[in-house]
């Protein structure tokens, strides 16, 4: 399938259109956009004008292009998932269905990086091409995405690999994300900057254990039932 595909399976349900247009495309929000744009820009002499700018013509277009390169990575997902083409479009008739893929793009319209929209294409790619549409799951897991940043989330894979001494995938992962998963000295005397990042790198990992996506084993953290389940719906298969 190509772009047109995607294009085909947006436009599969009414009802889902409608969701997408009040959610992520209501020409109401960009009215209201423009309002507050134009009363910055009657108060605020410094940045008023390149703040009004921003809100009315730059956002409502980034976010649309962040839209369009989910749903271009969803079809490339959906495509990769052989014979579930029907399986998709049957759960999209479903309110269930609708919501997943609704909150997958107003997730996606907020997303930056290129990696997150296609992680956030495969999680709803494969939440809406397995047999049972496990609603509950899926809604957990893409709340828990949802306030997980990018470093959370590549740490998160970095303990699904069970890092061991030697080689192995964790190794090959941590050599793709060393300004991430390199360790930082903590030692009297760092400097401010390795204190900072430090800093960071402990947050990171407590925010996974506050969601409930790894625990504390012994001198180092692990994976747990509910992180995996996470990681297996935003890798790529091998």
């Amino acid at each position: 399938m190509a772009v047109s595909s995607a294009l085909t399976l947006v436009t599969i349900d009414n009802r889902m259109m409608s969701n997408l247009d009040q959610n992520t495309l209501d020409s109401n929000r960009r009215d209201k956009l423009v309002s507050i744009a134009n009363s910055a820009a009657g108060v605020l002499p410094g940045v008023g004008t390149l703040i009004s700018e921003v809100m009315t013509a730059i956002i409502p277009d980034l976010r649309l292009e962040r839209m369009v390169a989910f749903l271009k990575q969803l079809d490339s997902e959906v495509a990769n998932i052989h014979g579930r083409l029907d399986t998709f479009e049957q759960h999209l008739q479903t309110e269930e269905g609708l919501d997943l893929l609704e909150e997958g793009c107003v997730q996606a319209s907020r997303a930056v990086s290129a990696d997150r929209k296609e992680r956030l294409g495969r999680l709803v790619a494969k939440a809406l091409s397995t047999e049972e549409l496990r609603y509950e799951e899926i809604r957990k897991l893409l709340n828990i995405y949802r306030e997980l940043t990018d470093p959370e989330i590549i740490w998160l894979i970095y303990y699904s690999l069970n890092p061991v001494f030697g080689d192995g995938p964790h190794k090959e992962w941590a050599k793709l994300h060393p300004e991430i998963l390199e360790p930082v000295s903590k030692t009297m005397g760092a400097s401010q900057e390795q204190i900072v990042k430090a800093a960071l790198q402990e947050s990171y990992k407590q925010t996974l254990q506050r969601f409930g996506l790894a625990e504390q084993k012994g001198n180092r953290l692990s994976v747990t039932t509910l992180g995996r389940m996470l990681v297996q719906y935003i890798q790529a298969e091998d």
